[in-house]
């Protein structure tokens, strides 16, 4: 029977069923909490929290590395029942200061390493009063005299019962962001149910149980770490060993160290162990399984070489439309998930036949369990969900047996080492240069299976202006991820007929 309970409420089942059982380790320190100690943490810090969010719904701002008080703060958020505002760490610039301002969050949650891109944006921040710094306070208090600066610790509470949320399970629980398909990052409004059904729905397929120990390299503010890594092994009472960022020299060595049972990887992270000079490590692991998409590298070869077993493909999820589809552990298409009704369609909109490429679209049969719109943004929502489906921007197949394979993407996102940019953000700042007239931005074939972001540009007429000067504008005012790695000057920019750059005639040279 599906789960029907919020995240705080979750976590407190856990931790009554597996209490002395190890849950958390950091990969970096060995650090190691149980569930009894990881709830307890939590709970001290949802209390301290009270008088930082109102008895209505408030939304706090998460910004910050991956670590034992990221997660205890994301957990007691759902306890005090507010909203979390989940932040990309290596955002900067003006898509930093939208997603903080969307909100109106008051209170943001952060570490010493993001203070510096906090302090380039924060004449634009309107609605913060509070930062609670996880290290670097007194940088912090100097840095921003006009903010309530705490530590995370003293924020703790001495008082470490559960609180239970008054939210239902189909409240909203975290705000995340994506790239969407078109224009500036979107809030995705999740739900309590859009997670744990994504969580349980990870279960069957991978067969975890309470003897697993998942790896997770990657930010929690994305929804592979914090729904397909750490809430499965919460429900099941497994380990997570959870590191700062990924670390080829890191990956197979720690693995052994910690007695990882399975991981989950981008495509490029595939590519990249493959490419790794071989190493004792990588065969004397307890891995037995594990899955990533997409996948460049020859299952039958990858399996070989690092004994264990690659999930095949078959999978598909969203941020927007959730976990719809999971995939099978020896066929490479995937089943469609009870609670969701998918139909592969042309143009028109019109259903296609079997085994005939067409833009997948999804809709819920079940509420909650689907991204419920984009915060603040009713057009954007409505235009993403027309004759009662989620139009996904993403090309797929249906064969005779229902089963779905994804093809490719027909939206202006662009796949960076498993982050999605928006095209739209990366033209945005670049566009601040005082040297450029016009730019355009499309992704290439990238070498680690996915794709690099190429930046076409018009000088403003008798401007100097070289690749690392603009590459280096960019690093400034935007993530790393989302920094060009292609540049091409043009006298002119090609156009269509409404005055938009015309990205099919650049894709062409």
């Amino acid at each position: 029977m599906p789960l029907r309970i919020t995240l705080g409420d979750l976590l407190h089942d856990s931790a009554r069923k597996f209490a002395d059982k190890p849950f958390l380790t950091i990969a970096e320190t060995g650090l190691t909490l149980s569930y009894g100690e990881f709830e307890t943490l939590t709970n001290r810090f949802a209390h301290g929290l009270s008088k930082y969010v109102c008895d209505n719904l408030s939304y706090v701002a998460i910004l910050a590395e991956n670590g034992v008080e990221y997660l205890a703060a994301s957990y007691a958020l759902k306890k005090v029942n507010a909203v979390e505002v989940s932040i990309n760490c290596a955002m900067r610039g003006a898509p930093l200061a939208r997603m903080i301002n969307q909100t109106e969050a008051q209170v943001l949650i952060t570490d010493s390493a993001h203070l510096e891109a906090f302090q380039q944006i924060r004449d634009d921040i309107q609605h913060l009063r509070a930062l609670i710094v996880i290290d670097g306070v007194d940088e912090a208090r100097e840095l921003f005299p006009e903010l309530q600066i705490s530590h995370f610790n003293d924020v703790l509470s001495d008082r470490d019962e559960h609180i239970v949320s008054t939210a239902k399970d189909t409240d909203t629980a975290t705000i995340l962001f994506t790239s969407g398909t078109t224009g500036v990052s979107k809030g995705c409004l999740l739900s309590h149910r859009y997670a744990v059904r994504t969580a349980e729905n990870m279960i069957d397929p991978f067969r975890l149980t309470q003897d697993d120990c998942s790896y997770s390299p990657y930010p929690l503010s994305h929804i592979g770490p914090a729904y397909y890594d750490v809430l499965p092994m919460m429900i099941v009472g497994g380990r997570v060993v959870l590191r700062e960022r990924f670390s080829l020299s890191n990956f197979w060595p720690e693995l052994k160290k910690y007695g990882v049972t399975w991981f989950m990887m981008l495509g490029s992270v595939q590519q990249l162990l493959w490419a790794n000079p071989p190493c004792s490590e990588e065969t004397e692991h307890k891995v037995t399984r594990c899955w990533g998409t997409p996948a460049p590298v020859p299952k039958k070869d990858f399996d070989a070489r690092f004994k264990l077993h690659l999930v095949p493909g078959g999978g598909y999820g969203s941020t927007d439309a959730g976990w719809v589809v999971v995939p099978q552990w020896d066929h490479p298409g995937g089943i469609v998930l009870p609670h969701f009704d998918i139909a592969i369609v042309d143009e028109r909109g019109d259903p296609l036949p079997p085994n005939t490429p067409g833009e997948l679209m999804v809709r819920p049969l079940e509420p909650g369990v689907m991204s419920d719109g984009y915060f603040g943004m009713p057009e954007r929502t409505l235009e993403s969900r027309r004759n009662l489906w989620f139009h996904t921007g993403d090309v797929g197949r249906l064969d005779e047996d229902g089963r779905f394979y994804f093809m490719h993407r027909i939206s202006e996102r662009i796949r960076v080492r498993g982050e999605m940019v928006s095209a739209y953000e990366v033209e945005e700042g670049a566009l601040t240069h005082p040297s450029i007239a016009d730019c355009a931005v499309i992704g290439v074939p990238g070498e680690m299976g996915e794709e690099d972001i190429k930046l076409f540009v018009v000088k403003k007429p008798e401007t100097e202006l070289s690749v690392d000067d603009l590459q280096r504008h960019c690093a400034e005012c935007m993530a790393k991820f989302m920094v060009p790695k292609h540049v091409t000057f043009l006298d002119n920019m090609p156009l269509t007929s409404t005055g938009k750059p015309e990205k099919g005639k650049l894709a062409q040279m």
